[in-house]
């Protein structure tokens, strides 16, 4: 090679690194301008702020006992919404300083709060990941582009601003802290965040369930201590009443229905065989031929849960490595094997859609297109586009339940097909994964 076409491949390079640079720094900017709007505009006064707000108001108003009741006035004024709390009953004392601020301020609070969190999450996450893409500027500067705009399309980040606000974003920080935590082998802090994830949303308990299965005596030792201590403490300062009325609010909730319109699980496709009223599921209609279904599937998924962790063993990973992937398939498994998935939820799905696209180098042509199907169809989870939707065209049969169906779970469904179908590029890209956690250099 002559030193002429060595400078032209080096400018070639140059001009490709700007490029990616100037796609990266227009995507945060992107970022920045939506989530500025969404904190701006005041949408959700009635949605789910109203439920995390009006909790915080009963526990500032010493109303503790009241938290699971949204038709109880608050110190003699109305409720500002009727949305139910589902958070354990220690967690409401989180939202009381929202109490001091009127709802539109503390809207405002709300939005900026978990926005800060998405924030820090997704830098945590990009400083993980950038170990295990290789080291040239060229590289490291595509993953840079591509990782900013994947949190800038990923439609699932976004519907806490319609709906006035929500949790989902400190579970997502919270389990990054959990992931940097296990990886470096400390099982108290990582019982700690997994705890601080699970206050915020219960449904997520199923992460540290699956990660004690996956992982050694140390951690069940560590969850089990750390999460009793926290029930005790808990029980100790409110009561056993409440917390007994916390479990039935759960107990409730796991069996409640959820339609298509709210609810982005894998099981909404059982549902779609039942009658069709209002383009809605007809809640126990059928007979027994959806719950039979339901029940498949989640034998299935249960089926491929275990089938990718015993493929696993049989990886010559470093013990960091194995972690890693034991967190990644706890997460992942959380989201698949549960009946109830709110849009938000998916946020968390985000964490090993990440760590695919920073193995995308590895990938075949056929499975980076598959990972651009998971993005497109995320789309349709906007909240605004599916309630536009639902207002004007009507679900009349169960072929029609069926497409919306498929298209609102389509997120996991495709996800669930990605890991079977190319499990072992994911197995290869976790040779990538740094040794040390959020660190730049390769750890290969």
């Amino acid at each position: 090679m002559t030193a002429q076409s060595t400078l032209t491949l080096h400018d070639s390079e140059t001009a490709q690194i700007q490029t990616w640079r100037a796609i990266t720094i227009a995507a945060c900017i992107g970022i920045a301008v939506v989530a500025i709007t969404g904190i701006l505009v005041p949408a959700g006064l009635g949605w789910d702020f109203a439920n995390f707000y009006d909790t915080g108001r009963r526990a500032a108003a010493g109303q503790l006992m009241n938290i699971y009741d949204p038709t109880t006035t608050i110190a003699g004024q109305s409720p500002q919404g009727g949305m139910a709390f589902w958070g354990a009953p220690i967690s409401a004392w989180f939202y009381a300083p929202l109490s001091v601020f009127s709802p539109e301020v503390a809207l405002i609070l709300f939005k900026l709060g978990g926005s800060l969190a998405y924030v820090a999450g997704l830098i945590l996450l990009y400083r993980h990941l950038r170990g295990s893409v290789p080291g040239s500027p060229l590289d490291q500067t595509r993953f840079a582009a591509v990782f900013s705009l994947a949190a800038l399309v990923y439609q699932p980040f976004w519907t806490m601003y319609r709906v006035g606000g929500q949790t989902t974003p400190f579970v997502f920080l919270f389990l990054l802290l959990a992931l940097w935590a296990h990886q470096r082998n400390q099982p108290i802090a990582t019982a700690l965040a997994l705890l601080g994830a699970v206050l915020f949303k219960p449904a997520f308990l199923i992460v540290p369930a699956l990660l004690v299965l996956l992982s050694d005596r140390r951690l069940f030792l560590a969850i089990a201590g750390v999460f009793g201590a926290a029930a005790l403490l808990s029980v100790l300062l409110i009561g056993w009443p409440l917390h007994r009325e916390f479990i039935d609010v759960l107990l409730r909730g796991s069996q409640r229905p959820a339609p298509w319109f709210f609810n982005s699980s894998l099981y909404i496709l059982a549902d779609a065989f039942r009658p069709v009223q209002g383009s809605a599921p007809v809640p126990g209609g059928g007979g027994p031929l959806p719950d039979l279904l339901r029940t498949g599937l989640k034998v299935a998924v249960l089926g491929i849960f275990v089938w990718l962790a015993l493929r696993s063993r049989k990886e010559h990973w470093s013990l960091p490595q194995r972690r890693h992937f034991n967190f990644l398939l706890a997460t992942s498994f959380c989201l698949l094997l549960s009946q109830v998935v709110w849009e938000h939820y998916l946020a968390v799905l985000f964490i090993p859609l990440a760590c695919i696209i920073a193995a995308g180098p590895q990938l075949t042509r056929p499975a980076r297109g598959l990972l651009l199907a998971i993005f497109v169809v995320a789309l349709f989870q906007n909240l605004i586009f599916v309630m536009f939707f639902r207002s004007h065209v009507a679900i009349e049969s169960n072929a029609a339940l069926l497409a919306v169906s498929l298209v609102k779970s389509g997120t996991l469904l495709l996800y669930l097909l990605w890991l079977v179908r190319y499990k072992d590029l994911l197995f290869a890209w976790q040779t990538k994964v740094p040794g040390t956690p959020f660190a730049a250099t390769d750890g290969a």
